[in-house]
């Protein structure tokens, strides 16, 4: 039996939280301007292209950035490591959040142990680290929205909530009324935020996270990346209000990430007009999001399945009041 030890993630441990997710990627890539992948060695790529391999964690000047920004005492996020004989050897990132269905929630975003430790109790320790974080933060549930290993976390007593797909759609210029004001992200809990908001469209992970994601300063600046567009839009349709952002693919110029927060579950088909409407004005041919299953027939026509899908998974935990900070 190995002894484990947690404890908070420092900038000290970049280094080792990198080669943990490093050591889970089989096959490199790198596209090219037509967007087709060829394999590639890590070192043969630059910071921007192992980051289309998986995210900031696959290296380590980006990753400095972004946990700088998790661990940031408003960021509402939160970084855990196991230590075994010494060695960072798995790591957990989740982020405390306010959004229906789920109410006040720790999400966990990352959960991943070094390739060739699994088995030896990693992350398991780290699960229940954040169980009594999320006891300790009054959440009414522990949530897991990108499930990679579905039986541990049923192990865990998380039960299946709702399966998500990406789909994609073309924009699509109309006559729909709606009102439009440009937006710059501020602070999740703070007046103009969107605590407390669902995210019925482009919920990769949690409300708070993808929040957090398109604030000033979080995006990259690669230089092969300049001239990407990042727009962020206060909407209202029909007296419904939504907050809208649209990120262009590096991998697909004119196909924007669609992400939208709104005070219901749901979207209407006025909104989904007006959010393919300004994404049609704003230069885009056609859009990219995640949406739930159950909301696939409100998408109408014109949609199709790109055949990626992921389940969300929760721990209901007693219910409280308490808001999120």
């Amino acid at each position: 039996m190995i002894m484990i030890s947690l404890r908070p993630a420092t900038l000290a441990d970049v280094p080792a939280i990198v080669a943990i997710h490093c050591s889970d990627i089989v096959a490199w890539k790198r596209w090219d301007s037509e967007g087709l992948a060829h394999l590639a060695g890590y070192a043969e790529l630059r910071p921007d292209e192992r980051w289309l391999n998986g995210g900031p964690w696959l290296d380590v000047s980006t990753y400095a950035h972004y946990l700088e920004r998790l661990l940031a005492p408003e960021s509402g996020g939160l970084a855990l490591v196991a230590e075994a004989q010494g060695q960072v050897r798995a790591v957990a990132e989740a982020w405390l959040g306010e959004e229906p269905p789920f109410g006040r929630s720790l999400d966990i975003g990352i959960l991943y142990t070094l390739r060739g430790h699994a088995g030896q109790g990693l992350g398991s320790a780290l699960m229940e680290a954040l169980r009594r974080r999320a006891e300790a933060a009054r959440c009414d549930t522990l949530t897991v929205t990108h499930a990679e290993a579905p039986g541990f976390y049923a192990k865990h007593g998380f039960q299946p909530s709702e399966t998500w797909r990406r789909v994609r759609m073309p924009a699509l210029a109309s006559n729909i009324v709606y009102q439009a004001q440009t937006l710059a992200p501020g602070p999740y809990a703070a007046e103009g935020g969107v605590r407390g908001w669902a995210m019925p469209i482009g919920r990769y992970q949690s409300a708070r996270q993808e929040w957090e994601r398109i604030r000033p300063g979080a995006p990259p600046e690669f230089e092969a990346w300049r001239g990407l567009r990042l727009e962020a839009w206060r909407l209202t349709a029909r007296r419904s209000p939504a907050v809208l952002v649209l990120d262009e693919q590096p991998r697909e110029r004119g196909t924007a990430d669609v992400h939208l927060w709104t005070p219901q579950r749901g979207v209407s088909r006025q909104l989904l007009a007006a959010v393919r409407d300004r994404a049609a004005r704003s230069g885009f041919e056609a859009l990219m999001f995640f949406t739930a299953e159950s909301a696939l027939a409100q998408l109408g026509p014109g949609w199709r399945d790109d055949g990626f899908k992921q389940q969300v998974w929760v721990q209901a935990r007693e219910r409280n009041t308490r808001s999120a900070r």
